[in-house]
C-alpha cells in the first residue's frame, strides 16, 4: 500500500501529502476534521486504545506517521 497522495499538492512548494491534497476542497477538509475530531473524542473506546490502534494500523501498512 503507497502512502503517496495521487492528488498534487494544494500548497505551493510542499510536496503531495494527505494535509496538502485535502487543500483543493476546504470544505471537504473541514468536514473531515470534525469527523476526525468527533472519532477521537467520544465513543466507548478510550483514547489510548484508539492510539495504540493506530500506531499498529501505521506501523502494518508502513506509513510513516
Amino acid at each position: 500500500m503507497s502512502t503517496a497522495p495521487r492528488v498534487s499538492s494544494a500548497v505551493a512548494d510542499q510536496p503531495p501529502s494527505f494535509g496538502t491534497a485535502l487543500g483543493h476542497q476546504p470544505a471537504l477538509a473541514a468536514g473531515f476534521g470534525k469527523l476526525y475530531a468527533t472519532m477521537w473524542t467520544k465513543g466507548i473506546v478510550d483514547q489510548p486504545l484508539k492510539e495504540l490502534v493506530r500506531l499498529r494500523n501505521a506501523r502494518v501498512t508502513d506509513c510513516g506517521y
